[in-house]
């Protein structure tokens, strides 16, 4: 009977902290996917109902650096609920708000969300999984299948006529049962393993040194998390105003987008599991994958090869390449896992906070322009990558 209980204690964490990562997939897209409803309802332009969007890069920029440290000194079980909180403020609120300025504040927080729930979920589902990676790798799965729902009930909305605001109170709903499991799971059972020995990072062994591999990878965490956000935040508006698609079809790409994501995930975790190619190497595949996936997106006019563009695109840019991009960091470094983590997503929520701003400036007269800069992007990863295999391969000989 113990057993029992302890078992069913287990799965509820990881359940409450993977539902919260659906509606995290909901918040990285749903500004994106109703740009047009919110332009009208803030009385503003595209542009500036897209530039919204970098108030969750500006909450996370805030936020990373602080609740990455609090996280060891805090109840998580409390910094897990404020996120909820701050989330659930965020869907609520932001439909019925009326002036850009307090939407810019409202989303702020679901910055803040973010970044308090990256700070509770890696060290505990690390803790949950007795130090294997697998679980902490099936939160990109979670998100991608928010985002994959999403735009689903969005089309279903739209064709019934149904206020888009609805979209927004159905994550918070689910924000509600979450929070209500959350308040059932005792603060101790987020502390599964008890801390190792400290080691002080004064001591002469131990100091922090910066070099060639930890600066691309800063740069890495900076460019594919550019890469993810710049293709959901425009590739329904591209296929819908220069590609002339319609609606429905427009914002079904973006679940093929999500199908990709979520089979990306799937593969890296079995080979990964199975060791049966090197990090590296698949980092420089998922690299490669991604210039094939976005070519095809470029060169597309109809929807099959649109689909398959964006399928390929999310396998290999967003089925956990940002994730493999942060394990070869740390591969070398666990002494600075925990600042080299919060440096890496510190880096990604710089691209998640310029991104929209800066083509959000461009976007009225050179949408397809912005979508060809990704390749541009992308060639930057795959020059980083290709680096890191050869240096690994060196340190190997």
């Amino acid at each position: 009977m113990k057993n029992i209980k302890n078992n069913t204690r287990y799965l509820r964490l990881p359940l409450v902290i993977y539902l919260m990562y659906i509606v995290q997939g909901f918040a990285l897209i749903i500004l994106a996917q109703t740009v047009q409803q919110l332009s009208m309802l803030w009385q503003t332009s595209i542009a500036g109902a897209t530039a919204v969007v970098s108030a969750i890069g500006i909450g996370k920029l805030i936020a990373y650096p602080i609740l990455g440290e609090l996280s060891d000194h805090l109840s998580r079980k409390k910094l897990l609920v404020l996120s909820g909180l701050m989330y659930l403020i965020f869907f609520s609120i932001l439909p019925v708000t009326h002036t850009l300025f307090f939407a810019v504040v409202i989303t702020t927080l679901a910055g803040f969300a973010n970044a308090a729930l990256d700070a509770v979920a890696y060290p505990t589902l690390l803790e949950i999984n007795h130090g294997k990676s697998s679980g902490n790798v099936l939160i990109k799965a979670m998100i991608s299948l928010g985002e994959g729902l999403l735009p689903i009930v969005l089309v279903t909305l739209i064709n019934q006529s149904i206020w888009f605001g609805w979209l927004f109170w159905l994550a918070a709903g689910l924000l509600v049962i979450n929070l209500s499991i959350i308040s059932t799971i005792a603060p101790k059972n987020f502390y599964i393993i008890k801390s190792a020995t400290i080691v002080k990072l004064g001591s002469p062994d131990v100091r922090w040194q910066w070099d060639i591999t930890k600066i691309l990878f800063m740069i890495y965490g900076f460019s594919a998390m550019w890469l993810m956000i710049h293709f959901t935040q425009w590739i329904t508006r591209y296929f819908s105003i220069v590609q002339s698609f319609s609606t429905t079809n427009s914002h079904l790409l973006m679940s093929f987008y999500s199908m990709g994501s979520l089979t990306g995930v799937g593969l890296l975790f079995l080979i990964t599991n199975q060791r049966w190619v090197r990090e590296a190497i698949l980092l420089v595949i998922t690299a490669l994958g991604t210039i094939v996936g976005l070519t095809i997106v470029i060169m597309s006019h109809g929807m099959l090869s649109a689909s398959i563009g964006c399928f390929l695109f999310g396998m290999s840019a967003a089925g956990g390449a940002l994730q493999l991009g942060l394990s070869q960091l740390l591969a070398g470094n666990a002494k600075f896992a925990g600042r080299l983590t919060g440096l890496y997503f510190f880096f990604g929520s710089i691209a998640f906070f310029l991104m929209p701003i800066i083509t959000g400036y461009f976007a009225t007269k050179h949408l397809a322009g912005i979508m060809v800069s990704l390749l541009a992007v992308a060639g930057l990863n795959l020059g980083i990558v290709i680096f890191n295999a050869y240096h690994v391969r060196g340190k190997s000989r």
